[in-house]
């Protein structure tokens, strides 16, 4: 006997939609078979009407984020249960180098001790070296053989500490391109920090001003730089949070050009603009790179639909409403980023598929199959498929429902999506075989996810 059946939905994957049932034993995906071909399971599922796809895979979130003296409002515990609840099943954090006194392993020791015990879906790290020096150059294949093959680099945040320069980008990508990828975040930060000053000189703070202070060359000029970078170290390049047209052109152009280069854009790059930032709570939009202009929204929906961009994360990073007045109306002060860990699937599907932007399939590619095959998960996870783990959103496409904060899990206090009607919200999420959201309601336990060493 199956441990769980599902039976009637409408299987939907990266390259097909077909009628079919799913067994899953001992946490597995068992069988795959055409409706009522599978004997009976002992929990037995209804997904009549809906649509089942493979666990969604985020491979970028900040979780417990550092701000100053305090942290980001959600922790790995509520914040992974608003991921499960919108239909994904495992997360990829950041182990970022905050404490310079700190290796890279030990900084990775530190990252996991904080999700471990808490987290309620599985999660991955990358890591994040702020320290450019032949010590760190020399650790990075250490960390490959820790089950950890993907890194991020930030070309930016000098003030910070954050940021490593040219040299251990290019040594890194060299070190590590057979068995690894380098993601950076692009943007030139001289030319970011000059803007700024001059900006806040003339006494022009306000969020309105930040797009401006960052226009499109901040972002294009570093995507140009480390696309070189790449080319001449014949790296593996990881793009995250691509937010441009220009950059998007580069990055189809160096692919073309027979260069290893992936792509990510995030889901509010897709749907909101700089217009926000006119807003009177303009500085709740406060994110790096800044929001875009409708031009190059459409620019990136046309990447997602021609395969230029692979891949589409949240960037979530939980700042609540008292945190983001701590800037007083300065963008200067104002932490970045933007919640979004729940709402990734219901806003694609909307915006997206149902204004037939791209395809059911090129979003599930998008949002599962195509993070696991680059970071290393392809086909334990992202997949369903004989073998795979059974991590399963089934997904109800035809009810709709308003964006309401409360309404929503988690702990973060406001919403970038408030008040947008939107489709496509997972009615069941099954982890490792187990039911961990049913009718929407979480059912899960903290502490069940597991770390995921991985392999390129």
């Amino acid at each position: 006997m199956y441990d769980t059946v599902i039976r009637n939905g409408l299987v939907v994957t990266h390259d097909s939609t077909i009628e079919a049932d799913i067994a899953i034993k001992n946490g597995k995906i068992l069988s795959i078979g055409a409706r009522g071909s599978l004997k009976e399971g002992k929990t037995e599922l209804n997904a009549t009407g809906k649509v089942i796809m493979p666990g969604l895979i985020d491979p970028h979130v900040h979780i417990k984020h550092p701000f100053k003296d305090t942290f980001s409002q959600d922790d790995f515990y509520t914040a992974t249960i608003a991921a499960a609840r919108g239909g994904t099943t495992t997360v990829i954090d950041f182990a970022i180098q905050w404490d310079k006194k700190l290796n890279l392993a030990e900084t990775v020791a530190l990252r996991k001790k904080q999700a471990d015990g808490q987290v309620v879906i599985d999660y991955a790290l990358h890591v994040c070296p702020t320290k450019s020096s032949m010590d760190t150059a020399k650790e990075l294949p250490k960390i490959v053989e820790l089950g950890i093959p993907s890194f991020k680099l930030y070309m930016i945040y000098r003030k910070q500490g954050r940021m490593t320069d040219d040299g251990i980008i290019f040594r890194a990508l060299e070190e590590v391109k057979n068995d690894g990828i380098v993601g950076v975040h692009a943007e030139n930060s001289a030319i970011a920090e000059f803007s700024e000053e001059d900006y806040l000189n003339r006494g022009l703070s306000s969020p309105a001003a930040f797009p401006m202070v960052k226009p499109n060359i901040v972002e294009a000029e570093a995507i140009n730089r480390v696309l070189y970078l790449n080319k001449c170290a014949q790296g593996n390049l990881y793009i995250f949070h691509l937010s441009t047209a220009e950059g998007l052109e580069m990055v189809a152009e160096a692919r073309g050009k027979g260069q290893s280069v992936t792509a990510e854009t995030c889901t509010h790059y897709l749907v909101l603009t700089e217009d926000y930032y006119k807003r009177s709570d303009g500085a709740n939009f406060i994110c790096s790179p800044p929001l875009r202009s409708y031009d190059d929204v459409d620019a990136l929906w046309k990447g997602v639909a021609n395969g230029t961009i692979d891949v589409i994360g949240s960037d979530h990073c939980g700042f609540g409403k008292e945190q983001k007045a701590l800037g007083n109306g300065d963008f200067s002060k104002t932490p970045n980023g933007l919640p979004g860990i729940e709402l990734r699937l219901p806003v694609i599907y909307t915006e997206g598929v149902l204004k037939k932007r791209i395809s059911i399939n090129r979003m599930v590619e998008a949002l599962s199959t195509n993070p696991a095959k680059i970071f290393g998960l392809y086909p334990k996870k992202g997949a369903i498929l004989p073998g795979s783990d059974a991590d399963l959103a089934i997904v109800d496409l035809n009810e709709e429902r308003e964006i309401i904060t409360s309404n929503l899990s988690g702990s973060v206090d406001w919403s970038p999506y408030e008040g947008m009607h939107l489709r496509g919200f997972a009615e069941t999420v099954i982890s490792r075989g187990e039911i961990i959201v049913n009718n929407g309601v979480f059912k899960g336990k903290r502490g069940r996810g597991k770390f995921l060493e991985r392999k390129l």
